[in-house]
């Protein structure tokens, strides 16, 4: 677009940023009576600031993450934040400031600080609209991460998610068969509750989970001799949740506590 009046004023501006964490739309510019030349001149001016292409911060070059996350989706049309900014976004990690995570079914490609995923289906069950932005489910960002993490920091984010919903995740893998983390998917939905003999385990993995307690590397495994409820091997621990004696262990190193309801 070149032509438009070039002498609208800044509070039609200002009143949209105001509700869009601080951006503009190219798109939106010109709906407001801007051509590209007049958009080209505040650019020069500082008066607004690109962000990603076709997308602008008005009068400032901070913000926030949660803009930072609009900024990024809006740059890719059709696209919802994944991977380590869904992440972020949930509130297991801190969002890298450098890059930030988009998913799309269209054709894209990654750019300095983006970084564009392509798959060919994205289910709406695995899609959550938050105001403006569009993000993928707690389930969907896990089996994304386990595409692009390795384990040890996959278990380590799961340890950190207080409330998560396994038959969820079980649902997301299967809308996503065939995605590379599938292996470590089913590991660690393994552990999360395939080998649990009781209610009083599975009350046991979900107060972990509750309370950001990390969640045993084993359930019901042979360890030293003993079949033992819960290992954790870095910790060199055994949590017994059934039983009030421990098991014994020539071990030393390894040490043990008793749960009881």
């Amino acid at each position: 677009m070149h032509g438009g009046d070039n002498t609208v004023g800044d509070w039609p501006l200002v009143e949209l940023a105001e509700r869009q964490e601080g951006l503009l739309r190219h798109g939106q510019l010109n709906d407001l009576g801007l051509s590209d030349d007049a958009i080209f001149a505040r650019l020069s001016s500082g008066r607004l600031h690109r962000k990603r292409r076709g997308v602008y911060a008005l009068g400032h070059r901070l913000q926030r993450p949660r803009g930072e996350w609009i900024a990024a989706v809006w740059a890719v049309p059709g696209s919802v934040l994944s991977h380590q900014s869904a992440a972020a976004f949930h509130g297991w990690t801190d969002s890298p400031a450098h890059v930030q995570h988009v998913t799309t079914i269209r054709h894209a490609t990654s750019r300095e600080g983006l970084c564009v995923h392509r798959v060919n289906a994205l289910f709406s069950a695995d899609i959550e609209h938050h105001g403006l932005l569009a993000v993928t489910t707690p389930a969907r960002t896990l089996i994304d991460l386990a595409e692009v993490l390795p384990w040890g920091q996959l278990r380590a984010i799961t340890d950190r998610i207080r409330h998560l919903d396994v038959s969820a995740v079980r649902a997301a893998q299967g809308r996503a068969p065939k995605k590379r983390g599938s292996p470590n998917v089913g590991r660690l939905l393994g552990q999360l509750e395939t080998h649990t003999k009781s209610e009083f385990e599975r009350r046991y993995l979900r107060f972990c989970r509750r309370h950001g307690v990390p969640l045993p590397d084993a359930v019901n495994t042979g360890t030293a001799g003993f079949l033992v409820d819960c290992r954790y091997d870095r910790q060199r621990a055994i949590v017994e949740l059934d039983g009030r004696r421990p098991p014994r262990s020539a071990d030393r190193a390894v040490h043990s506590v008793t749960c009881t309801e």
